[in-house]
Order: structure tokens, then sequence, then C-alpha cells
């Protein structure tokens, strides 16, 4: 019973719960998606740090990187790639997911999420550049919260989907189906 009444004397004089008291990014990795979207992939925290981003980076299609930490802990981490499949990224990466775990995400791209990862892809050829070998364009979410597995593929099933196609905005895709 003492125990009771000194936790709740300490919850009560350190705040509670934890919160936020750093405000969001005006968008996620330079992609406009609607904070809405985004807002519960940041934990609480004081300091939120954008180590990359996509922005000024629109003159590279693939192999772009956004790196977010809170707090100094990575919490997202989204990349481009040309890569076709999910299992060639993920096993090019040794990620630790299973194909078979994927919830597919209806839209206008082929899009998969798992409890932490999201993936988009669509075919698209890029003519008259060195790109000319890309025959698919791919962006990937990792993110670390929130930390509640069937919280997490909520919020990346409707997160991905406008992300993809604000990543897409600006490839020059002569060839593209979705």
């Amino acid at each position: 019973m003492a125990w009771v009444a000194v936790a709740a004397m300490v919850a009560g004089c350190s705040g509670g719960y934890a919160e936020r008291e750093y405000a969001l990014p005006p968008n996620l990795c330079g992609l406009e998606t609607g904070k809405d979207r985004y807002d519960l992939l940041f934990p609480p925290g004081e300091e939120v740090e954008i180590l990359r981003s996509f922005a000024g980076d629109e003159e590279r299609f693939v192999g772009r990187q956004c790196i977010i930490e809170v707090d100094g802990v990575e919490i997202i981490r989204s990349v481009t790639s040309k890569d076709e499949k999910f299992e060639t990224f993920i096993g090019s990466k040794s990620l630790d997911y299973d194909i078979a775990d994927g919830k597919p995400v209806s839209g206008d791209f082929n899009a998969m999420v798992w409890p932490g990862l999201a993936m988009a892809q669509t075919p698209c050829t890029i003519p008259g550049t060195h790109h000319n070998l890309l025959e698919s364009f791919m962006v990937v979410i990792h993110s670390a919260h929130p930390g509640n597995d069937e919280k997490s593929v909520e919020v990346l099933s409707q997160l991905i989907q406008p992300y993809m196609a604000a990543a897409i905005e600006g490839v020059p895709c002569a060839e593209r189906d979705g």
C-alpha cells in the first residue's frame, strides 16, 4: 500500500506520463503527407533532429536517405531504392522481416507493411539518363515508434500510399503503372 502512494507521488511530481516537448517536423523527410499521417511515428521526448532528408536531393531518384532522431535515438529511417521486389530489398539489407507476415495496403502503388516497416513500389523507367537501367522505384520507411505492433501497422498503412505518391512526384517515369 505504501508503494502505491510513493509511486503516485513520483508520477505527480514528474508530470505523469512522458510527453512530446518538441514540435513535429513540417513534413516527413521533405515529403508532404500531412502531419496527421506521421504524428504517431514520433515518440515522447525533448528534441527532434533531422540528420538527413530527401529535401535538397531531388536530382537523385534512388539511394536517397532520411534519418530522424529523437533525443539522440534513431526513430525513422527512410530510403528510395530501385528494387523491384520487397523480398530483394529485405534480403539485401538483412532485415528480419518475412514477406508472408506483411500486410498488403491497397492504393495506387504496390505496398506492404509490417510492424515497424512499410514499403511501396511501382514500375518506373527513366529514358535518356544514366538511370536507364531503373525499372522500378521503391520507397521504404523503417520506424521504431509506435512500439505496439498493431498500432504500428495501422499508422504505417495509412501513411505508405500518400508517402509514395509524394516520393515519386518529380521522378520522370516514362513508364509507370499504379
